[in-house]
């Protein structure tokens, strides 16, 4: 519906005939009794019921550009459980992001790196869902194939999803993938990764995710502010060992390492 702004010159009141009425003169005498009124009291009503405000301070407005939103608290690393009888039980659920395409070698990927990571506390265990091309619906209907107890989920979908469906039908896929994972691992602890692209395409379907990620007790870890860092991706035509030629989009070693650092960064092990 288009909204409907008031004219500051259009008038108040039309007569049938098509001209505009003139106050009668009664009417103009008592407006001037009112208005004398207002001058006399209005001013001391409007100390009595507003408070003076403290010396020196302003109030921002919309408009203000130095009104700033309170800042997010400071998010604690959610701790990761080591069983004492076993190794650490991983599993990794993802796209060619988890499966490490365009990194240089295996031992650069971020699922590779976290794992490292995690092999600092003690012997890990890892197991994986996906790959190249997977979306969330098609990763939730690959759980099948492992088996738990896991002790720490990591999940990193959506990439492909966001070129592909709507925001809202990725969160009922995301909603069902990570039903799946509390029925493989109700106890373990989650770490939801955001969506890999540009904000123009992450930010709708990450917003669909974090809620959902929350509500299976789950922690985010955003990667969209890591994919706008072009020094991260790339570069397009460079060619691997592997004779694999890069794109602009998958993480080169220096994004893989990112994200596996802004991994490792949320929890407590």
């Amino acid at each position: 519906m288009r909204a409907r702004h008031a004219s500051p010159n259009r008038p108040t009141r039309r007569s049938r005939g098509g001209r505009w009425e003139r106050p009668p003169a009664w009417a103009l005498v008592a407006m001037a009794v009112c208005l004398a009124g207002l001058a006399v009291v209005g001013p001391a009503a409007l100390r009595q019921d507003t408070a003076p405000a403290a010396a020196g301070a302003t109030e921002p407005t919309a408009t203000d550009p130095t009104a700033t939103e309170p800042a997010p608290p400071t998010r604690a690393a959610v701790p990761v459980q080591r069983p004492a009888d076993r190794a650490l039980r991983v599993l990794f659920i993802g796209d060619s992001l988890m499966w490490g395409s365009f990194a240089s070698d295996e031992s650069l990927t971020y699922r590779a790196r976290v794992t490292a990571g995690l092999s600092a506390g003690g012997p890990v265990e890892v197991a994986t869902v996906g790959g190249p091309g997977w979306s969330a619906a098609e990763a939730a209907e690959d759980l099948s194939e492992v088996t738990g107890p896991f002790d720490l989920v990591f999940v990193e979908v959506g990439a492909n999803d966001s070129v592909a469906i709507s925001a809202a039908r990725f969160g009922t896929d995301y909603a069902t993938l990570l039903d799946g994972v509390r029925a493989l691992a109700p106890d373990a602890t989650l770490v939801c990764d955001g969506v890999w692209n540009g904000p123009e395409l992450a930010t709708a379907l990450d917003r669909e995710l974090r809620p959902v990620c929350a509500d299976h007790g789950g922690v985010v870890v955003p990667l969209s502010p890591l994919y706008v860092d072009e020094t991260l991706r790339g570069p397009e035509g460079s060619v691997l060992p592997s004779g694999a030629v890069r794109d602009q989009f998958h993480p080169n070693d220096a994004g893989h390492a990112a994200i596996a650092e802004a991994m490792l960064a949320v929890l407590d092990r």
